[in-house]
């Protein structure tokens, strides 16, 4: 890095806070997306159990629709019941999967949010390391007198 650091015991002091405070953002947007991401994966666990779970209701409306059909004869209003019934299993199956895959798509975006927050954060804490190892690698102030900055100016 080419930046300067200042050699005046606030400003280095001010500087450090500075990071720590950036770290402390960077943990808590990386801490938000991984409890969202959780969030996210619990809801599509239980999109999907719907799923499975209409599928199998979907298997019984078929089952139940080839029985009425099979005592047609003495059923009919039971064969039109089944036949709303299997329309309605199919129409709920399809909905739940179409909530099951947004909800996939939606876990595979927040995962790679949460990897890309992973890496830059990684990144951030590697540059803040390096700075402040650049910071105490500095001697100490000599000679300019409490306040004085690099710049000549008078610092508070």
């Amino acid at each position: 890095m080419s930046a300067e650091f200042p050699t005046d015991p606030k400003a280095i002091t001010k500087m450090e806070k500075d990071i720590a405070k950036e770290s402390k953002i960077d943990d808590t947007g990386y801490k938000n997306a991984l409890k969202e991401l959780s969030s996210i994966e619990k809801s599509e666990a239980k999109a999907s159990k719907a799923a499975t779970k209409a599928e199998k209701n979907l298997k019984k409306m078929e089952n139940r629709d080839y029985d009425t059909i099979k005592t047609l004869q003495k059923a009919t209003h039971s064969h039109d019941q089944a036949v709303t019934d299997l329309h309605s299993a199919q129409s709920d199956l399809q909905v739940k999967r179409q909530q099951a895959q947004r909800l996939r798509q939606d876990i595979d975006e927040l995962r790679k949010h949460a990897d890309q927050l992973s890496k830059e954060k990684q990144a951030h804490d590697q540059e803040r390391s390096s700075k402040l190892a650049m910071l105490h690698a500095q001697p100490p102030p000599t000679g300019q007198g409490v306040g004085a900055s690099t710049t000549g100016a008078m610092v508070e």
